[in-house]
């Protein structure tokens, strides 16, 4: 298993976000979170990336996480290749411009356009490069599709399929279409 979750509880103040979950993600397995609004899906992928500590529980990781948020953050005044650059650099990995290049390129955002000017869908792209380049085994995706277009969704998909035959992803989506693509659905309900 790539993730082992038990009896997980997530409280802020006195509200409970979520209650005595047991979750797990086997090896090329791609879950599907879904749930109203307030559910959990983004809190228990924010526990499982290590952002936030659970309240109660017990999780075990096999191997690396990466996540992609919703709304994905970056400096706003680097371009796509700096932004991708200082994500590299900090993960300790070396400079390799040809493979930021490559990325930027698979993704078709230019390599020298400030961030400030992408619009929503563009930083989604960039969100997807940066996670390939990190190249995690498990994925953790916060509503990917949101803002993309067709095309986008597109590399959206095979992104997914990439992560499944690498490792395991783990999609938090309000997009019914989803259903269809992943070997499970796991329902949250609010707590």
């Amino acid at each position: 298993m790539l993730i082992e979750a038990t009896a997980l509880a997530k409280r802020y103040g006195r509200d409970w976000v979520l209650r005595n979950l047991d979750f797990h993600l086997a090896k090329n397995e791609a879950v599907a979170l879904v749930g109203p609004n307030g559910a959990g899906k983004t809190t228990l992928l924010r526990v499982l990336a290590g952002l936030v500590r659970p309240t109660q529980g017990s999780i075990r990781l096999e191997g690396r996480v990466g996540f992609l948020a919703n709304p994905p953050a970056f400096h706003r005044h680097f371009t796509g290749a700096e932004n991708l650059h200082y994500a590299l650099r900090l993960d300790g990995r070396p400079d390799n411009r040809a493979e930021i290049h490559s990325a930027l390129e698979q993704v078709g955002l230019p390599l020298d356009k400030p961030v400030l000017s992408y619009s929503s869908g563009m930083k989604k792209r960039l969100a997807m490069a940066r996670l390939r380049l990190q190249n995690p085994d498990i994925w953790l995706l916060d509503e990917p599709e949101a803002a993309l277009d067709t095309v986008g969704r597109g590399l959206l998909e095979s992104l997914v399929d990439f992560a499944r035959a690498k490792g395991g992803v783990v999609i938090a989506t309000h997009d019914q279409s989803w259903l269809a693509l992943v070997d499970r659905v796991v329902e949250l309900r609010p707590a």
